[in-house]
């Protein structure tokens, strides 16, 4: 009875361990009416993707979503995938889901977890050290024989060049997979190096943007900042976060920046969005907790919800142990039982 109950509370602490240590969406785009649309696993059970229009409006368009990126297609319409337990990429158009892409049990089929959709209507996705390609007509093939050593998310333009972050070479790498399938090393030594131990599921090079320019934007949250680089290895950094906000996420749409933050550190907080203008301006456009305090009208599915994932996993843990108690002081009983009769 001992080890079983040992087990159970080390399952209990694996998994919150698991979430706690969840990387944060990166995925944020901005269509053409500048609505933004933007990922978030914090709320709504296992995440949300969301709607915040030019107006300034919440909506939520998914609940229950495990999302970590968000795409554009041809027509501006939204592409995402949730990535928990079954893979399944979708596309929203006017509010609502009108078709399911792909979707499948099996990670190693199509990973929604770390993925993206392009404008010629393919899904890429990385697992097993490769990225790969399922065209329209749902066939897959490996999208380059370039092999990664820890790759978490993927990018591509609007051109179809792919790109990838590969936190495990050269103290962060950025990979391009140009339309050939030729892969190459773009940029290194991108992760940032500070006064403690290097902690590779924190130290990450997360989501990617592309200006007009051909310029490059990356999130890497050891120097909570935004890196800026070219093709040519040039790279200098191109925002800070500020305080314990770390930024996982870009797009840049009419020379403007809009970078998607979270805490992390002393309890997950957010998401934020910050504005950066291209005149250099810079506005905090939208931060979750503030508006769910200050707006009266929030979404249905909002209203009774738990702020963050670390109170339901506490509530959750709280109650398996309520449950795991009551067997155990039933068993303690009815031995004592069998002790006072003999």
């Amino acid at each position: 009875m001992k080890r079983f109950i040992l087990t159970f509370l080390i399952l209990i602490a694996a998994n919150f361990y698991s979430l706690l240590m969840a990387h944060p969406s990166w995925g944020i785009v901005v269509d053409s009416e500048e609505n933004i649309y933007f990922a978030d696993i914090f709320h709504n059970g296992r995440g949300s993707i969301w709607k915040l229009r030019i107006d300034g409006k919440l909506e939520l368009l998914l609940g229950d979503f495990h999302s970590h990126n968000v795409s554009l297609d041809s027509r501006g319409a939204l592409v995402t995938a949730h990535g928990e337990g079954h893979h399944t990429l979708v596309r929203i158009i006017e509010n609502r889901v009108t078709d399911t892409l792909y979707t499948t049990q099996n990670f190693e089929d199509f990973n929604g977890g770390n993925c993206t959709y392009t404008m010629n209507g393919d899904i890429i996705f990385g697992i097993s050290n490769y990225l790969w390609r399922i065209s329209p007509d749902g066939k897959k093939s490996k999208l380059s024989n370039f092999k990664f050593e820890w790759n978490q998310t993927v990018f591509s333009d609007r051109s179809g060049n792919v790109y990838a972050p590969d936190i495990g070479r050269d103290n962060g790498a950025v990979i391009k997979i140009d339309k050939n399938g030729e892969g190459s090393v773009i940029a290194t030594n991108l992760i940032s190096k500070l006064g403690r131990k290097y902690d590779k599921h924190n130290d990450v090079l997360l989501g990617i943007g592309k200006d007009d320019e051909g310029w490059l934007y990356i999130a890497e949250t050891a120097g909570k900042r935004i890196i800026k680089f070219n093709e040519e290895g040039v790279s200098e950094t191109f925002y800070v976060s500020d305080g314990d906000w770390f930024p996982n996420g870009i797009t840049i749409y009419n020379g403007a920046a809009y970078i998607l933050e979270v805490k992390m550190d002393n309890g997950y907080e957010g998401p934020q969005i910050i504005k950066l203008s291209d005149n250099g301006g810079k506005e905090v456009l939208f931060n979750y907790d503030s508006y769910i305090k200050n707006v009266s009208s929030m979404p249905d599915n909002e209203k009774n919800e738990d702020k963050g994932l670390i109170p339901t996993v506490l509530i959750i843990s709280l109650l398996l142990l309520v449950v795991i108690s009551f067997f155990i002081f039933r068993k303690l009983g009815r031995s004592q039982r069998r002790i006072a009769d003999q």
